[in-house]
């Protein structure tokens, strides 16, 4: 799958994965469809700004038979072919409508045909009523107001899980001196469970990923993830690895931290119950922290009762363990979370990645591969092509490749000769020419007998 379908997969899957990720009712699928439907959205490649009923209900349909690749974009059988409502048609058809809701299709076609200085409709009836339903453009649905944020809680373990990251204490720096370390966590909102969470010393992409990895190891696979607007929870490589596990992420507004109100809560419980007795006079490395951290989650945290759900949060998250999903046995949980970035394999079969060169196999020198790789331990690199597998990288020892023995090109086997030699075809020509007339071997001229004469 290229960067260009990958995007298109990974939009059409944030708004089909609520649709996919619990079993629902067809009614409640149908509503839950026209609500995503009524958006506005920034369609990859295209100038539209809306999704249809039933397109939703095929890429969900899609995505229930193929998953996460049946939803790359497949060359159109009717390619070339003109719609019948252009774009701009369509812009003015949801401009008119929504600068009076209360007009009728009948009145718009009107206003169609006038502004268009013809004596008909530019489309029928049939085409501007369905173009008003896709759209959301019914008189019922522009004035219908939106429905108020409430206070909301889980129905199950494993429902929703919401993560974010704190600033923590200072450590010591493995190279010498500190270092302020960044705790990322997941919490889960039935149970108020701890999936996983652990300081790190840095506070990018990687470190959200190995704590969101480990998590799922552990506690299974949620459905939805509740994050902040920040920069790593918005990368490609999140949104892929969620698309391929069947994870909803859903944003919460800039500055509204609406669904998130848990991991926030637990924050400060962190602050008031574990960082503030650290002992201050001594400065931990973040393996030394994060043993202390672990420790009292699991012997304080998760066995000590809960005010609001009446027991520990680990006895309410095994309540529902009947129901949550498992990664598959035979799965390995730490490829799912490699980065996957397109690299183009040099002519001595290396290929830069994170500052280092690794070797690839000889056979794939000169093309483009995908590498995939764990960004907390790079050494190992896998390799695909067109999603299939071509082994593993290794990084480059200059000095062990000095030492092994050159491989020596096998002589190739000459090909069929054709006779054809541009030296003895040119010969040929010119014996040719002398049965002709042609060649040096000329009469001797009328003019040179004359002189000849003369000299006698």
């Amino acid at each position: 799958m290229d960067a260009k379908a990958e995007k298109i997969a990974l939009f059409r899957y944030g708004l089909v994965a609520s649709l996919v990720i619990e079993v629902m009712p067809h009614g409640e699928m149908i509503r839950r469809a026209r609500e995503i439907a009524a958006r506005e959205y920034d369609i990859p490649n295209s100038e539209r700004t809306h999704v249809s009923v039933d397109t939703l209900l095929i890429w969900a349909r899609r995505y229930r038979l193929g998953g996460f690749p049946a939803l790359a974009p497949k060359p159109r059988s009717d390619c070339g072919v003109s719609r019948v409502i252009t774009p701009q048609m369509a812009e003015l058809i949801e401009r008119l409508k929504r600068e009076n809701p209360h007009r009728t299709g009948t009145t718009l076609l009107r206003e169609l045909a006038l502004s268009s200085g013809s004596a008909s409709p530019p489309i029928s009836p049939s085409s501007l009523y369905r173009f008003l339903h896709e759209r959301g453009l019914t008189e019922r649905e522009l004035l219908n107001p939106a429905t108020a944020r409430k206070k909301f809680e889980a129905e199950y373990a494993n429902q929703i899980w919401q993560s974010d990251m704190l600033y923590g204490p200072y450590v010591q720096r493995p190279g010498g001196g500190k270092c302020q370390s960044f705790l990322y966590a997941v919490i889960d909102d039935a149970s108020r469970l701890i999936p996983h969470a652990q300081f790190y010393l840095g506070e990018g992409l990687d470190c959200l990923l190995d704590c969101l990895r480990q998590a799922v190891k552990a506690r299974g696979i949620p459905i939805r993830l509740y994050v902040d607007n920040g920069k790593v929870f918005h990368s490609q490589q999140l949104a892929r690895i969620a698309a391929s596990l069947g994870i909803l992420i859903v944003h919460s507004p800039p500055y509204k931290p609406e669904g998130r109100g848990k991991i926030e809560r637990w924050f400060r419980t962190v602050r008031d119950q574990f960082l503030a007795n650290l002992d201050r006079k001594q400065t931990l490395t973040v393996e030394a922290l994060n043993a202390r951290f672990w420790a009292w989650i699991d012997n304080g945290y998760h066995v000590a009762q809960h005010s609001s759900l009446g027991t520990t949060p680990l006895v309410r998250w095994q309540r529902d363990i009947e129901q949550i999903r498992q990664v598959p046995p035979a799965s390995d949980v730490r490829r799912l979370f490699f980065y996957r970035v397109i690299r183009t394999v040099r002519r001595d079969s290396t290929f830069l990645l994170k500052n280092r060169f690794y070797e690839a196999p000889a056979h794939l020198a000169g093309q483009r591969i995908e590498a995939r790789f764990d960004p907390l331990d790079a050494d190992v690199v896998d390799i695909y092509v067109d999603d299939q597998a071509e082994g593993q990288a290794r990084l480059v020892d200059p000095l062990v490749n000095a030492g092994l023995p050159r491989s020596k090109s096998q002589p190739l086997e000459p090909p069929p000769s054709t006779g054809i030699n541009y030296v003895e075809l040119i010969a040929r020509q010119g014996h040719g020419g002398n049965s002709k007339g042609g060649g040096d071997d000329r009469k001797p001229h009328q003019d040179d007998n004359k002189d000849h004469d003369r000299e006698e």
